[in-house]
């Protein structure tokens, strides 16, 4: 016989229903849910039989809706039947209750009083968390020791340090063009209770497009060829690497006025966070050409790689007390928190692009390797938490169809993970994907 638990149930509790399937299957049960089972050559009422007969255990979701199922009432008395056959097995029928479902209404649907476990309302609906020992027990389990129920995940507070680039321009200066800008630097502590902020300061960008070129080929393209001549510029990127740093953590937070907000910063305990927020809007009734250099500007000052930033004791990210790194552009719409269901659905687009036109050019990388570390946090979550989706190919209208897709078959993706390139078009002032 198998090893499945079939699970009755009216589709008004789909619900409660995933619910259940996914904290049983994190425990190593295997469910059957005809609503998910099923596909279109199947004949229900042969299959519905087979999977009845041939399981381990028989769990019955009633709620009035199900009660009021021709379906659920014939698999009933179907599990019934060969629950009798079955005694020396120990197939057993498990009746779960929905709120709301008076007890006599049961009487008829039952050949004698089976101990029925009665959900109760919770805030979010049926507590299912609640009942979840006494439906281990009934499956004949111990309650997992470090089983807990479902609660919310409470965020991990986080003393942040914002860098404010406002008022973004591109400037010519003995002969070398860089991005400046009027900076401001603030210290918010992870209770939020106070905020530490620097006057503004003058930043100018201390690497430009040759600096920023090599650390792109030491990245994305050394690897593939780690020998000879490229060996030794390999050598030389690499011992420039922490000056670069350096001019980045100086220009950005070795202002004067800056030693305060940094230092307490520095100081915190637990996760730290630094943010690089440019303000990329033009002033309202800009022309198109001077949108278009504040916005170009904007773009040089956030790649640069704030990532390299060294204090002339280590690179700020690296470590165990390594630093996370973020870039923000303000936003001026209203965005909403969406909660997500298990799985988590990803779709991973890593398109390699070859874009030679106009200027715009990107480089080659391996998209197998940058896309290595996403699949590897999550390979061993299993897809009962994380479903990660490949998009093939990596196009633009394949993501589209994808995000159609999944909302069509109402399971849209949670996370668009986007492991690429990037382009600055200066025709049009915007930034863009490249996909292939």
């Amino acid at each position: 016989m198998g090893e499945h638990i079939f699970i009755s149930h009216s589709s008004k509790n789909d619900d409660t229903v995933k619910k259940l399937r996914e904290t049983l299957e994190l425990e190593g049960f295997t469910t059957w849910v005809d609503s998910r089972e099923f596909s279109g050559g199947d004949i229900l009422s042969d299959t519905l039989t087979e999977k009845i007969k041939t399981a381990k255990t028989f769990i019955a979701l009633l709620s009035i809706e199900a009660l009021s199922s021709s379906w659920v009432q014939k698999e009933l008395k179907l599990a019934h039947k060969v629950a009798q056959e079955r005694k020396e097995d120990g197939y057993k029928v498990i009746s779960l209750i929905m709120p709301g479902v008076p007890p006599g209404l049961l009487t008829p649907f039952f050949p004698k009083e089976p101990i029925h476990i009665f959900l109760d309302e919770g805030p979010g609906g049926p507590d299912l968390d609640g009942k979840m020992p006494n439906i281990f027990a009934a499956l004949g389990r111990d309650l997992p020791n470090d089983w807990k129920p479902g609660e919310a995940v409470q965020v991990e507070p986080v003393a942040e340090l914002i860098l404010r680039l406002t008022n973004p321009v591109i400037r010519k200066k003995k002969g070398v063009r860089r991005a400046e800008a009027t900076a401001t630097l603030t210290f918010i502590p992870p209770d939020r209770a106070r905020q530490i902020q620097s006057l503004e300061y003058n930043f100018r960008a201390p690497i430009g497009p040759i600096q920023l070129e090599e650390i792109r080929w030491y990245l994305e393209s050394y690897f593939q060829w780690p020998t000879g001549v490229f060996k030794t510029r390999a050598e030389k990127t690499e011992s420039e690497l922490p000056e670069w740093g350096k001019l980045i953590f100086e220009e950005g937070v070795g202002a004067k006025s800056a030693i305060e907000p940094f230092t307490e910063w520095k100081d915190s305990k637990g996760d730290r966070r630094f943010s690089v927020w440019v303000n990329d809007k033009a002033p309202e009734g800009s022309t198109k050409n001077k949108t278009a250099k504040i916005q170009e500007a904007a773009s040089q000052l956030l790649s640069l790689p704030w990532e390299i930033m060294h204090d002339d004791t280590g690179y700020l990210s690296q470590g165990g007390d390594g630093v996370r790194v973020r870039r923000r552009l303000p936003n001026l719409k209203k965005t909403t928190t969406n909660e997500a269901d298990l799985p988590i659905r990803v779709l991973l687009i890593s398109p390699r692009p070859e874009i030679a036109k106009e200027g715009r050019t990107v480089g080659y990388f391996d998209h197998r390797s940058s896309a290595e570390p996403l699949v590897r946090a999550v390979e061993n979550l299993g897809e009962n938490l994380v479903k990660v989706d490949i998009l093939t190919p990596p196009t633009f209208p394949a993501m589209l169809s994808a995000l159609k897709r999944a909302v069509d078959e109402k399971d849209p993706y949670d996370i668009v993970h986007f492991d690429g390139h990037g382009v600055f078009d200066k025709k049009v002032g915007l930034g863009a994907l490249c996909f292939e």
